[in-house]
């Protein structure tokens, strides 16, 4: 298992090995880098409070268990990103994951037949590190990834009610396509969801 996973390493596009931006490097995901992208996608996609922080470690085992089976079967259907920041604090000599992102290529099946198409999810960055251009950068390297691999646009979801999501995304050049609708989000409007895309 472990020759597959280097051998496909050689197959993952290069992006600049991969980019670093000022403080901010942009890389692959390892099975070590795990445990911090549980933390930041867990704390980005729940809201804890002093009454519910008990149930987080669940929830981050949860998380931390599926985004390990994606990484540690590489394919050339799927990549993790990571951001990271390479200002090294005095008591932590590591350097830390700050954001992340994961791009897929997924399959339509259509009266036309079938199609791929490349669609980004689980774009989240640290609360401490937001509004900085780190989801910016993020986005920017799955589009290349996607571009490298023949796609002309990309596709992601944003629930209609996370404001900061539909700037950052609007802001990048994403524009709605489909406001999606189904028996949940009509009693629960917060629920609804809105299909973006971009060409690139």
């Amino acid at each position: 298992m472990q020759s597959s996973f280097f051998d496909f390493q050689n197959f993952l596009p290069s992006i600049s090995s991969i980019e670093k931006t000022s403080s901010t490097l942009v890389r692959y995901a390892n099975l070590s880098d795990v445990n911090e992208i549980g933390d930041v996608l867990t704390f980005s996609f729940n809201h804890f409070n002093d009454f519910t922080l008990w149930i987080y470690p669940l929830i981050k085992l949860s998380v931390c268990e599926d985004l390990r089976n994606r990484i540690k079967n590489p394919n050339s259907e799927h990549f993790c990103l990571v951001a990271v920041s390479t200002i090294v604090n005095k008591n932590d000599n590591s350097p830390r994951i700050i954001g992340t992102v994961e791009l897929s290529f997924r399959t339509e099946y259509g009266w036309k037949g079938k199609r791929k198409y490349p669609y980004i999810a689980n774009l989240a960055v640290s609360k401490n590190y937001r509004r900085q251009g780190i989801g910016s950068q993020l986005l920017s390297k799955c589009e290349m990834i996607a571009q490298n691999q023949g796609f002309n646009e990309v596709y992601l979801h944003v629930l209609a009610s996370n404001k900061s999501g539909q700037q950052l995304y609007l802001q990048n050049g994403y524009t709605i396509r489909q406001v999606e609708t189904d028996l949940y989000s009509l009693f629960v409007p917060s629920k609804r969801r809105l299909l973006l895309a971009k060409s690139i």
